[in-house]
């Protein structure tokens, strides 16, 4: 792929030392298709914590309140070899009453390859709670047995009867807002073993999580519509004091869609992803 930017070097480093002073066009993405296995390799096997979001152009992040209509057949694919890397996927609880959240199920062959790897059949889902406001027979409930309940993170000081027989409910520390400190979640999973993070968002903990330096890559799908409007965008919290830098590591492609991979903040190099 040839995608160069002012004060960037070529892809692969430049023979001639000269440097870009321009643009340089961008061809229509070409290669090997990748399935599963292949994006599972791609998405290696280092510990850390990832943020998958879906976008229109207009940076929405919902239409209708729901996140359906950005999202594609190549995305799928996408998300469920994200999921297929992790060990916990974290969610905030608005997302989970929004998109109904279930069971988190994967294909036979990612079951397959995380068993090798020593991962569990599925992630566990987490889901961030400031209230435990959540309705039973939501789906992430009715749907779970006693090894696939999901975990509730909240804070202290909260009536946990009416979920306790439905979820494994974690108390931390609050932040400054009243909700669960995210850090102080992250920290609870490492040392429960679930090292590997997975934030699907929505917006406002994705918001908090980038704000804090709490994610090493983030996974942006951009969905090929215009959406306009006043919904929720990407990230949905007050601008931030100091812009949170990203560095463009990969680029993917189906039809129109386009899935850009990121490191957050200080600049590294993961398994399978290059400087592009």
């Amino acid at each position: 792929m040839t995608w160069c930017v002012p004060g960037l070097e070529r892809p692969g480093g430049s023979d001639d030392g000269r440097s870009m002073t321009g643009l340089i066009r961008r061809r229509l993405l070409a290669g090997d298709v990748l399935g599963l296995s292949e994006l599972l390799e791609w998405l290696g096997t280092d510990v850390g914590v990832r943020a998958n979001m879906v976008a229109s152009v207009d940076g929405r992040a919902a239409v209708g309140g729901r996140v359906g209509a950005l999202t594609g057949p190549a995305d799928q694919v996408l998300l469920v070899a994200l999921r297929g890397w992790c060990d916990v996927l974290l969610v905030g609880a608005g997302t989970i009453r929004a998109e109904g959240y279930g069971v988190i199920d994967l294909p036979e062959e990612v079951v397959a390859i995380r068993a090798r790897r020593g991962q569990a059949p599925r992630p566990v889902l987490a889901i961030l709670t400031g209230s435990l406001d959540l309705d039973p027979a939501l789906p992430v409930f009715s749907e779970a047995g006693p090894g696939t309940r999901p975990w509730l993170i909240t804070v202290a000081g909260l009536d946990r009867a009416r979920l306790d027989p439905y979820a494994h409910i974690l108390e931390v520390a609050a932040g400054q807002d009243g909700r669960p400190s995210v850090p102080a979640a992250l920290q609870e999973l490492r040392a429960a073993g679930l090292c590997r993070v997975l934030s699907e968002g929505g917006p406002t903990t994705l918001g908090h999580m980038l704000g804090q330096g709490l994610v090493d890559e983030l996974f942006l799908t951009v969905s090929p519509v215009v959406v306009g409007g006043e919904g929720l965008r990407m990230v949905h919290i007050p601008e931030y004091q100091k812009l949170v830098e990203l560095t463009l590591r990969d680029v993917l492609g189906a039809a129109s869609e386009v899935f850009l991979r990121y490191s957050v903040g200080t600049a590294h190099t993961s398994p399978g992803a290059n400087p592009v």
